[in-house]
Order: structure tokens, then C-alpha cells, then sequence
């Protein structure tokens, strides 16, 4: 969990922020590069680059096409997983009723601590060495309760109590690796690298066609719409922080609370 890259770990605002500020400039580079050929050679200003700007923009639209469906479908799993996990704890909580009072007191105790570690494993953002302590805090727990249910079926003369809770347990804790493993999975750094350098060499060919004045309402337009678009496919990649994140998701963890008063 501790593996993120440089690229992973900075702020998306940034990264969206330099993009902009990259494709204005190689933009105007190549505007620039242009006019001064056309100064050198006057006959360069009936060269046409059309056909090569727009591959080029097909090829920059089927990369953000592909890298947001990346994005999208990796956030909809994350929600799903966060989702189960949530019932996959309140079914376990639930089935510990039917258990005496004294192992089911022992049981509801370690699960509201375990609700409470798997409540500040998301809480913790990008802080890895929080949210790497908070897991496996809660992993500890997890194992615990195991223990208790174990010791307990295996002096109990009702098998029903342990076929009801020890598969709920199961679900509970094996979601928890699942998670975590959807959570690591994000769009490799050699695809965002790769879609960086197409917005800014695409910027450059649309700048060096450009054979008039630069507009700059058009230029500008064009460079957040771009920008935005990358951050959208960046925030989304990034569950634990930015303004697409699983808040949403996660109040239905949050709730469990609620099942211990």
C-alpha cells in the first residue's frame, strides 16, 4: 500500500494545472516556429499539416477515451466493494445475536473496534503509514474475532450458530484484501506519461499550422477543456482524495455505528 508512485501521489490540481500551462506554451512555441519559417521561406505558409493534426487529435481522443474508461470502471468496483463490505460487517454484527450473551458480548465489542479501524483506514488519505496501520490493525481484530468463534464452535452442540456466523465472517474479512487490492489498482504511469506528452505535441502541431494570429479565446478553451478532462480521469483514478472520492460510499460504513448503541 506503500508503492504509490511521485505521479500517484501528486495533487491532481497540479498535475491538471501544468498540463494547461504546458499546452499554452508549446502551443505558442509552435506558432512561433512557424512564423519564423514562413519569414525564412515565404512559400512554407502553403504547407498544410491537417492531415497530420488530425490523427494526431483522433489517436489524443481514443487515449482519454480509453484512460477514462479505465478510470470509471476502477471507481465503480471501489464503490461496490465499499458498498459490500458494509453488509458483509452488518451481517456478521446481526448474527452474533444468536450467540449467548457472554461471547456475543466479547464478539459485538471486537467488531466495533474492528468498525471503527476499517472506518479510519479510508479517513486516513493519502497517508500510507496511517492507512497501512489502520489495516492491519483492523486485520488483528479480524483474526481475533475468528478466534472467539472458532473456540466457541468448537464446544457448541448447535452447528447452526456456526454455519450462520462463520461464512458471514469469512466475507467480512476476506473483502477487506479485495479492497485493498482495488484500491492499489490504478492507470499504470507509462499510459498518463504517454497522454501528457500527446496533449503537448498535439499543442505544438495545432500551434505550428496555425499560420494567422493566435486566438486566444479558442487557445485558452481548448487548454482547460483538455485540462479538466485529464483531471476528471485523474481524480477519478484516486479514491482517497480529490473531489470524486467515496465519502458517499463510505457513510454506509460509517453507519454500522449505529448497530452498537
Amino acid at each position: 500500500m506503500d508503492h504509490f508512485s511521485s505521479l500517484q501521489l501528486a495533487s491532481s490540481f497540479l498535475i491538471a494545472s501544468v498540463l494547461f500551462l504546458l499546452i499554452i506554451t508549446f502551443y505558442t512555441m509552435g506558432h512561433f516556429f512557424v512564423k519564423r519559417k514562413i519569414k525564412e521561406n515565404p512559400d512554407y505558409i502553403n504547407i498544410e499539416l491537417g492531415s497530420i493534426n488530425g490523427a494526431l487529435l483522433a489517436l489524443l481522443g481514443l487515449i482519454l477515451a480509453f484512460t477514462f474508461s479505465m478510470a470509471s470502471s476502477r471507481f465503480d468496483t471501489r464503490r461496490q466493494l465499499v458498498i459490500e463490505e458494509a453488509n458483509a460487517i452488518g451481517t456478521a454484527i446481526l448474527r452474533t445475536d444468536i450467540y449467548p450473551d457472554s461471547v456475543r458480548t466479547a464478539l459485538r465489542t471486537s467488531m466495533k473496534v474492528y468498525v471503527e479501524e476499517r472506518i479510519a483506514f479510508y479517513q486516513a488519505g493519502m497517508n500510507m503509514k496511517e492507512t497501512v496501520r489502520h489495516y492491519l490493525k483492523a486485520d488483528s481484530i479480524g483474526k481475533k474475532i475468528w478466534k472467539i468463534t472458532a473456540d466457541y464452535a468448537k464446544k457448541d452442540n448447535i452447528t447452526t450458530r456456526t454455519s450462520e456466523l462463520i461464512p458471514a465472517l469469512n466475507d467480512m474479512i476476506d473483502i477487506t484484501t479485495t479492497r485493498r487490492a482495488a484500491g492499489e489498482s490504478t492507470i499504470p504511469d507509462s499510459i498518463m506519461y504517454f497522454l501528457f506528452a500527446l496533449c503537448v505535441c498535439s499543442s505544438f502541431l495545432l500551434g505550428y499550422d496555425n499560420k494567422r494570429k493566435i486566438d486566444w479565446v479558442i487557445l485558452i478553451g481548448f487548454s482547460v477543456m483538455l485540462s479538466i478532462t485529464v483531471f476528471t480521469i485523474i481524480d477519478l483514478d484516486r479514491p482517497r482524495s480529490g473531489l470524486i472520492n467515496m465519502d458517499g460510499p463510505n457513510e454506509k460504513i460509517i453507519e454500522l455505528r449505529e448497530m452498537f448503541e
